[in-house]
């Protein structure tokens, strides 16, 4: 089952979100546009990654303060401290092939780019656009996605990550690669692309994207 549209036909528009799947970035290097100005929506991804751990699926949460303006995208809570994330991180991928290579530089980016203290005023916002530029330099991606100057409305495009379903991986098909925890859960779809940057390395990531999530050479 590929996407609900065929490649050449298809507009599509990303939600922010930080470290996004992999079909997130399939369809950012077709040239989709990234929408920064849509309502912050809770119990989605725009906070949370997914990973394939050692217990399985596990959802890492970067914790926000709520806002009485519930259209305003939220500002982080240092309530998980930032350790705590990145210990979840390093302890489902300390044996990772790529981690060793990555893990000085992503550790800093975590250190900076989240709160440490309730004075230490960060956005959820600035946290994935620092993920999304991390991860265009690491994968030695240099295209550049059109920002959208207002959030287009829903049903407009082909294909719109913005919503819930589609950003979690409803409808791609997601081509198996080996996770490290795959032979006790079998293969965990739709993670967050440090998954397969930990696993595959960046080179093979760059080669087999499309593939990886039923997108398709034009």
């Amino acid at each position: 089952m590929e996407p609900h549209v065929q490649v050449r036909e298809m507009t599509a528009v990303l939600p922010l979100c930080p470290f996004p799947s992999l079909h997130w970035w399939a369809l950012a290097r077709r040239g989709a546009a990234i929408d920064p100005h849509e309502s912050y929506q809770k119990q989605t991804m725009r906070n949370r990654i997914r990973i394939a751990g050692p217990q399985g699926l596990q959802i890492i949460t970067f914790a926000v303060q709520h806002s009485p303006d519930s259209k305003s995208w939220p500002q982080l809570s240092s309530h998980i401290s930032p350790k705590n994330s990145w210990k979840a991180i390093r302890t489902a991928y300390g044996n990772s092939p790529f981690f060793e290579h990555f893990e000085e530089e992503l550790e800093a980016l975590w250190e900076q780019g989240l709160p440490h203290s309730e004075s230490d005023e960060k956005h959820l916002q600035a946290w994935a656009w620092k993920t999304i530029q991390w991860t265009q330099k690491t994968c030695g991606w240099t295209f550049e996605n059109q920002v959208c100057s207002e959030s287009p409305s829903f049903g407009s495009c082909s294909i719109d990550l913005r919503e819930k379903a589609q950003l979690e991986g409803v409808g791609w098909n997601f081509v198996r690669y080996p996770q490290l925890f795959e032979s006790q859960f079998s293969f965990i779809p739709g993670c967050s692309i440090l998954d397969g940057l930990f696993i595959i390395g960046p080179s093979e990531l760059n080669r087999q994207l499309d593939q990886l999530t039923g997108l398709h050479p034009s």
